[in-house]
């Protein structure tokens, strides 16, 4: 069957910022993307952002759930958190936040949730146009506090409904639950004004209300009474209007075969998005979710004919979504930024890479946020094992060897220490004993590779170019070869424009074909 095609916003080509193109997706902190928009340049604002669960989750990208990544829903009030929250001015969001400090404690992980949220969410009004609509989907681990920060920063005369998703009944593990089984998530409607956009949304009639346009006049045409007078007609009636308790779409755990599933633990439905974007903007509008995650709320765009701006801060969930993406056709496929290498600056790698959990805004310690990225940029998968890996980081999928007629995998392991004699042989002995050990299984890796991140000693290097060269024949590139082992730093990628030699990439690898191949790993 043929990817499904669409089109581009009518509009989009009017955007003066490229991340305003209308097809665009963005790697990085979103406030850093935010801060970098014009005000009022967004139509319509979707956001499933993490809710303080305190939770480590494994999401496994591609189909059927075969590459995982880990996501941390963990908050902690550091130092970044409190330069934050002494940097922000006085008014509304700041007292808002000062009344949960003394309710949730000054310095608890709520408080800290809550300036991390707040921070974001007032440069989100700043770049909603003034008819433009905002709806946060949260569940019941912060919602209230999510509540009295969008009334803070929206104002409580912008509220416009709250939205009950009733994802499901009681089934499995949840009903051996000592307590009510939760059933719902609530997502919070807000406009920047007094009168957003608003298409109203009608669902069909069911077999009980049809029933009642018992009627049929001198023409054949149904009807049923409202009053003595007045008739409506059922050619003419639109169905019935929906209320703010959405009980009609499934969510994944009672549709688990869903063909829409890519593994995302936190994945929405695209009925549940579509529902939204049609009641809140028109086509040619642009849409925003700053926590796009695996993209439900860009492809919903993109099929009803809306502009998309995707930002996600792991480089895996942004190449996640730019395959979805352009899976479906040429019409929406997305301009990617933030996923080059000359994307990112040294100094600010360089921090990021080396925080501790404690010293992190979101609980991400900097090993964790620098394999992502690294992974991410070089086109390779995570290692869904922290234990008993082998030392693998990541793995490279090649292209199809013709040589051997199969695709090449290349073991990655990536060493984010704090000086350059903390990488040593034995790293790589064991990269080169993992190699050997897939090779012995019947697995091409031809080669491997070692990122660290400051320059490796000389010695090591010349140990890696000791293992030789290999030829690679692929159809894309030809006959190239290549080094058995390499070893190379971010410093010199970012720094000296340095590059790994790598076969070119098998574009499955992400997102499509993958559970043969992500097995083998």
């Amino acid at each position: 069957m043929p990817p499904r095609r669409r089109q581009v916003a009518p509009n989009a080509a009017t955007y003066s910022h490229k991340f305003l193109s209308g097809n665009a997706l963005v790697c990085g902190d979103n406030i850093d993307i935010l801060r970098q928009l014009p005000d009022e340049c967004v139509d319509l604002i979707y956001l499933d952002p993490p809710f303080n669960s305190n939770q480590f989750y494994v999401a496994a990208f591609g189909d059927k759930g075969t590459v995982a990544q880990q996501l941390r829903d963990v908050w902690r009030w550091t130092v970044e958190t409190e330069n934050a929250f002494q940097r922000m001015p006085h008014g509304d969001l700041l007292d808002c936040l000062r009344g949960i400090q003394l309710q949730a404690g000054e310095n608890s992980k709520m408080a800290a949730y809550c300036v991390y949220m707040g921070r974001r969410l007032a440069e989100m009004r700043r770049i909603m146009k003034p008819d433009g609509s905002i709806y946060l989907h949260c569940d019941p681990h912060a919602n209230a506090y999510l509540r009295i920060l969008m009334d803070a920063v929206f104002g409580g005369k912008n509220f416009r409904r709250e939205i009950v998703w009733q994802m499901s009944a009681a089934s499995g593990f949840k009903g051996l639950a000592k307590n009510f089984v939760r059933g719902h998530d609530t997502i919070l409607y807000y406009g920047k004004g007094k009168s957003p956009k608003f298409n109203k949304p009608w669902l069909p009639y069911d077999e009980k209300q049809l029933a009642r346009f018992s009627g049929i006049d001198e023409n054949g045409r149904k009807y049923k009474s409202i009053t003595r007078t007045r008739r409506l007609y059922l050619d003419e009636a639109k169905g019935v209007p929906v209320t703010d308790v959405w009980g009609d779409i499934a969510n994944f755990q009672t549709v688990v075969n869903s063909p829409e599933i890519v593994g995302y633990p936190t994945q929405k439905p695209l009925a549940l998005l579509e529902r939204i974007i049609k009641a809140s903007s028109n086509p040619g509008d642009l849409v925003l979710d700053p926590f796009c995650g695996c993209g439900t709320a860009a492809d919903a765009a993109a099929a009803l004919g809306r502009g998309y701006l995707g930002i996600d801060i792991s480089a895996i969930a942004v190449r996640v979504m730019q395959q979805r993406l352009e899976s479906r056709g040429d019409a929406v496929t997305p301009a990617v930024y933030g996923l080059e290498l000359n994307d990112f600056d040294w100094n600010d790698f360089e921090r990021r890479a080396l925080m501790s959990r404690d010293e992190s805004e979101d609980g991400t310690p900097g090993w964790a946020w620098a394999e992502d990225k690294v992974a991410g940029l070089l086109n390779a998968i995570p290692n869904q094992r922290k234990t008993g890996d082998g030392g693998v980081d990541a793995r490279y999928f090649g292209a199809m060897d013709l040589e051997r007629n199969e695709g090449v995998i290349i073991p990655i392991q990536v060493k984010m220490h704090r000086n350059r004699t903390s990488v040593g042989r034995p790293d790589l002995d064991r990269l080169l004993g993992t190699q050997t050990s897939m090779r012995n299984r019947g697995l091409h890796a031809p080669m491997s590779l070692l990122i660290s991140l400051y320059p490796p000693p000389d010695s090591l290097r010349i140990f890696a170019a000791a293992q030789g060269r290999v030829t690679i024949t692929t159809r894309e590139a030809g006959a190239v070869e290549y080094p058995v082992m390499q070893a190379i730093s971010v410093q010199e990628m970012l720094q000296r424009d340095e590059r790994p030699a790598l076969p070119p990439v098998d574009p499955r690898s992400l997102v499509g074909d993958t559970q043969d191949r992500m097995l083998m790993g």
